[in-house]
């Protein structure tokens, strides 16, 4: 079968999808900004280059012209594109460098200018196709395209012959392979921890049927295994380089400690200062070409504070790259100039959702009772307008995405202690419900004999990023009975601590990260997973997780789902406050830009900018 007939193939299927979904969104006038849309396309997942639009008479073409309009890897190309320019970009923090290893900071902005995924998630398209989700869309990037055996157990990608790391040395499978298993394996394969690595369970082996061919192989058919392997933090580095230095040293210190040695992505590093910023010139042999339109970037180091004023002002094209929230927002739509920035729709966080969590290791915060009386004690609402300007929205999902297919319904999730404050017709009616769910939370310390002098105290530490939090926290709390002191962190000194159980009861964004149910059930409460902090373990959980997993009717899927979040949220594994939202907003003169859910947009190939460019 050729290429362009599996692309028809898949642009049928795509319309048929599209027909199917729950209607399309309202066309808006420019530099609107509206309530986030509901999702109107189902997540596409396409094989082979993947341009928008083929002509309608595919047959009397051949491929070279029906290549002019798209990249290599079939991104389209502006008919309007300006060559040239420096793209600026800011960043607000020196983590480490390796970004299988990190949830935060710069390995992501630097990796994605430098590297490339097996696959991707589109970054792509118009306004529409923003408001129409089309960014959860999983493309080829240096795989050319994919097969599935039918049982559903080996997934098959070609790689895209002639692309070479910087160093002259051709890309092969073994890059691929060991990028994975070290991902998968992770202390055993140098990484200081995998935070993604319970995504892999399925995963029997990885093998190379040929220097460009990979292939996955699983334990049991994973509905989700495409979107675990095109999960934005899956960057490919050189095993040529970081294999050897793994087997002679046992670390991969250099790779959290410098920028890839070497590299097949759109940029390279022509100097880095600590503290201060990046510079990056064009790759004039990008494989990807004709891309990237911009000459260079210059990466600049600015506290979160400084970010949208150098946006306002027109001294970096892109600030926080998902996006501004709260009173940076606010303040932000208040004086907006459509001349200098624009801002897009605001969207629902796929991966900023604030919330509690107890120390499973720790006594009393082990005490069903503690954790009961905690969940109850969370005014969502309250939150919701005193700490974020009623920009964020209350978990209606009950931990899974509010707007998409897989949100638990509201009677089950209203059930659960601690979410029935979310259902309210009216803020009222919410903020009652929160004043009963209080009282009860009082009730049940008192019949566990935490009051008076046996009142709990606690240390609750709390992520820097997210400091606006811990006093709301501190004051539901307080008013149970609980004395709170707040430890704030920063972003390095936080995830340690989270990491290595050193800590009371932790106040975080929890990672919903992605749609499919498996990314967040396994990622935060199964039993061993690296972003589980606080040690929650149920085999009963695990089972049901596992079960779900490989589980290929969707709605069986979406009960089993269902079933292991009600009991992971009743046992307290985490008290999830809300689900964040944001205003993505870019430089006027920035085109070719499609936003996304901070899950893409802060940590995904988003972050590449080669489809940018800059009208001047």
């Amino acid at each position: 079968m050729s290429r362009w007939t599996m692309l028809l193939i898949g642009l049928v299927a795509t319309l048929a999808l599209l027909a199917a979904a729950c209607g399309t969104a309202e066309e808006e006038d420019e530099g609107t900004t509206t309530e986030p849309a509901q999702p109107t396309a189902t997540p596409l997942l396409i094989t082979g280059s993947s341009p928008t639009a083929v002509p309608a008479d595919t047959d009397d073409m051949d491929d070279d012209m029906m290549d002019e309009n798209v990249s290599v890897s079939g991104i389209p190309l502006d008919p309007d594109a300006q060559y040239g320019g420096i793209l600026k970009l800011a960043y607000r923090s020196n983590n480490p460098l390796n970004p299988w290893e990190e949830a935060a900071g710069p390995a992501f902005d630097v990796g994605h200018l430098l590297n490339n995924m097996l696959i991707k998630p589109r970054t792509w398209g118009t306004e529409e196709d923003f408001r129409n989700n089309a960014f959860f869309e999983l493309h080829p990037d240096m795989a050319s395209g994919w097969e599935q055996s039918e049982d559903g157990l080996a997934w098959t990608f070609t790689l895209r012959d002639g692309i070479e790391w910087s160093d002259g040395t051709p890309l092969s499978c073994n890059d691929v392979k060991w990028s994975f298993d070290t991902i998968r394996l992770a202390n055993d394969a140098g990484l200081l921890r995998s935070p993604r690595k319970t995504h892999y369970l399925a995963m029997d082996s990885i093998v190379c049927a040929d220097e460009l061919t990979v292939v996955f192989n699983l334990r049991w058919a994973k509905p989700a295994v495409l979107e675990v392997i095109g999960q934005p933090y899956n960057i490919i580095f050189p095993a040529h380089i970081y294999q050897t230095e793994f087997l002679e040293t046992g670390k991969l210190d250099s790779m959290r400690e410098q920028p890839s040695k070497a590299t097949t992505g759109a940029f390279r590093v022509v100097e880095y200062i600590p503290g201060e910023g990046y510079t990056f010139e064009k790759n004039e042999d990008y494989w990807d070409a004709p891309l990237p339109y911009v000459d260079g970037v210059e990466m600049i180091f600015l506290s979160r504070s400084n970010i949208p004023p150098a946006l306002r002002t027109g001294n970096v094209h892109v600030g926080d790259s998902h996006g501004y929230t709260g009173g940076q927002a606010l303040t932000l739509i208040e004086e907006r100039n459509d001349e200098v920035f624009k801002i897009y729709d605001r969207v629902i966080a796929s991966s900023f959702s604030p919330a509690l969590f107890l120390n499973k290791e720790r006594e009393p915060w082990n005490d069903p009772a503690v954790n009961t009386a905690f969940a109850l004690a969370i005014n969502n609402e309250k939150y919701n307008t005193t700490v974020q300007n009623d920009l964020f929205v209350l978990p209606t999902g009950c931990g899974f995405y509010p707007t998409s297919e897989w949100a638990m319904p509201a009677e089950r999730c209203a059930a659960i202690p601690g979410y029935a404050d979310v259902f309210g017709d009216t803020p009222e009616d919410r903020l009652a419900q929160a004043a009963r769910d209080k009282e009860r939370a009082k009730e049940i310390l008192e019949e566990a004999g935490y009051t008076g002098e046996n009142a709990l105290n606690l240390g609750m530490t709390v992520w820097g990023v997210i400091r606006p939090d811990g006093p709301a926290i501190q004051l539901d709390l307080q008013e149970i009975g609980v004395n709170v002191e707040i430890l704030e962190f920063d972003s390095t000194t936080t995830y340690t601590k989270w990491s290595t159980a050193d800590f009371d009861v932790g106040v975080h964004s929890f990672w919903i990260a992605g749609i499919d149910p498996d990314v967040t059930l396994y990622e935060h409460f199964y039993t061993g997973s690296d972003r589980n902090y606080n040690r929650y373990s149920n085999p009963e959980f695990d089972n049901l997780v596992n079960t779900m997993s490989r589980t290929l009717d969707k709605e069986e899927r979406k009960e089993l789902a269902w079933q292991a979040m009600e009991l992971a949220l009743t046992d307290v594994g985490k008290v999830v406050i809300s689900h964040g939202s944001y205003y993505p907003m870019v430089s006027a003169n920035l085109k070719g830009y499609m936003p996304a859910p901070n899950y893409l947009a802060g940590y995904g190939p988003q972050k590449r900018y080669s489809h940018v460019w800059i009208d001047e």
